[in-house]
């Protein structure tokens, strides 16, 4: 009986070990996500951002810079999937909203065919 009440007690603790270990790595994967971000990297942002989520799950803040970098890549159907989701887990978060706007609007020209101001998307 005491052998599988430490055994159990050794299981318990190592998955606790292996969640914080993915936590913190998902938190390191955001975190070089926004910094390739910041130096415009999108590709490496998506990958890192993707890789976040699959870690740790979803959280509004990283679908909305998963979101950010889909939008960046010209990956419109991915962007507005992700805000939406983000908008669902995060309705009245303030950034997300503006982002989501700000993206709605120019996918909505983006669809009718309209080019945005001083932008050329061939090749996207």
């Amino acid at each position: 009986m005491r052998r599988a009440v430490l055994l159990g007690v050794a299981v318990l603790f190592l998955a606790s070990c292996a969640s914080q270990k993915s936590a913190l790595s998902a938190r390191e994967q955001m975190r070089q996500g926004v910094e390739a971000a910041v130096a415009g990297l999108w590709q490496e942002a998506a990958f890192r951002f993707e890789r976040a989520r699959a870690l740790a799950g979803e959280s509004p803040e990283l679908l909305n810079n998963l979101a950010v970098a889909y939008e960046a890549l010209g990956r419109y159907e991915e962007a507005l999937a992700t805000y939406k989701r983000a908008l669902e887990l995060s309705p009245h978060n303030s950034r997300i909203r503006r982002n989501y706007a700000r993206f709605a609007e120019f996918y909505a020209s983006y669809i009718r065919g309209i080019r945005p101001k001083g932008g050329d998307d061939e090749g996207r």
